[in-house]
């Protein structure tokens, strides 16, 4: 079996097919349904007919467990061949997923949490990565410029904090981890910042502080500047931050080879934890992060988890700060556990 698309995709086209995917989001029904829990859960666990599948994945450190997959080989051990589309952001990965141009894909939970809300027709199978343990793993995080007074969280009260979105995962757990910390976050102000963009920012004053994600975060650290708020882990250990989702349509009636992906993708996320120098070697073949900098920086914890409990703490703060507009009701949204 073969997944009705095509096996390469030029940038512009798949540009073509994310602006037709955009008009079809405003299209859909807010009351198309969702799978239940378990309708994947019976897939058979043997052999699947061949199956290429169409895979949408960010530029990120985050993504090397899928490409460790495929080189190690547990994709091909599946009959499953993968045709890798690398997005801008949440916004293009679920609006493809709508058009049926991706079969896969790997998103943050809040954009998904929003697609659940506006009712469109998403599926949650797998975690791939959460936040960090410790403040020296921790590897998205608020940092500060060299010649900043921000020490940390209290200091950020009444500050302008830069965001990668606005109304965003990062806005509203930064927000959640400072008001759990006492800060008044009543002055506080959000601008929208790119991750590529917070140290240069930092560090010339046009922020006060910024949300940063690896690489960023050691690039701030060389340029001087300092980690001043852990917002992820001081929402819980090993908060979670990004997962595989699908369409309802392939968690029903695609179910084998939900089943065969999530078996390779899982024995991924495994290697890709016990093994962090082969993360730190494969990033740079598929990111424009230099060897000598994946060398050094903080990774991502890899799991195939979905922590019920914290899924349900970042869907109601996601609600609290406005990234989504209703409550998410998490047994509708996921498939196969």
């Amino acid at each position: 079996m073969v997944f009705q698309h095509s096996s390469t995709r030029s940038r512009t086209a798949a540009a073509a097919v994310l602006a037709l995917a955009a008009g079809l989001l405003a299209a859909c029904s807010p009351t198309s349904s969702t799978p239940s829990g378990d309708d994947s859960g019976g897939a058979s666990a043997g052999p699947i007919a061949p199956a290429t599948v169409n895979v949408a994945v960010l530029p990120t450190a985050n993504m090397a467990p899928l490409y460790l997959g495929q080189q190690q080989g547990y994709f091909s051990d599946e009959n499953i061949t993968l045709n890798i589309t690398t997005v801008g952001g949440g916004a293009d990965e679920i609006a493809g997923l709508q058009a049926g141009s991706f079969d896969f894909i790997a998103v943050g939970y809040v954009p998904l949490f929003a697609a659940a809300a506006q009712g469109l027709p998403v599926a949650l199978f797998l975690a791939n990565d959460a936040g960090g343990s410790t403040k020296d793993d921790d590897w998205q995080v608020v940092v500060a410029g060299k010649d900043s007074s921000i020490q940390g969280p209290q200091d950020l009260a009444g500050k302008t904090i830069g965001v990668n979105a606005l109304n965003g995962v990062a806005q509203a757990t930064t927000l959640a981890s400072l008001e759990d910390e006492g800060v008044d976050t009543s002055g506080i102000k959000f601008v929208e910042v790119p991750f590529p963009q917070v140290p240069a920012a930092v560090d010339n004053g046009t922020i006060d502080a910024g949300f940063a994600t690896e690489p960023f975060v050691t690039q701030t650290l060389d340029n001087g500047g300092r980690v001043v708020d852990n917002p992820s882990l001081t929402l819980g250990t090993h908060f979670p931050n990004g997962a595989w989702a699908t369409s309802s349509d392939i968690a029903k009636n695609k179910a084998d080879v939900l089943a065969a992906f999530t078996r390779a993708m899982t024995k991924s996320l495994d290697y890709a934890q016990a093994n962090g120098q082969a993360v730190r070697d494969i990033i740079p073949t598929y990111t424009s992060i230099k060897a000598d900098l994946a060398a050094k920086i903080r990774l991502p914890y890899f799991t195939s988890e979905l922590d019920r409990t914290a899924l349900q703490k970042l869907a109601d703060l996601s609600v609290k700060y406005g990234a989504v507009a209703s409550p998410v009701d998490l047994d509708a949204l996921i498939v196969g556990q």
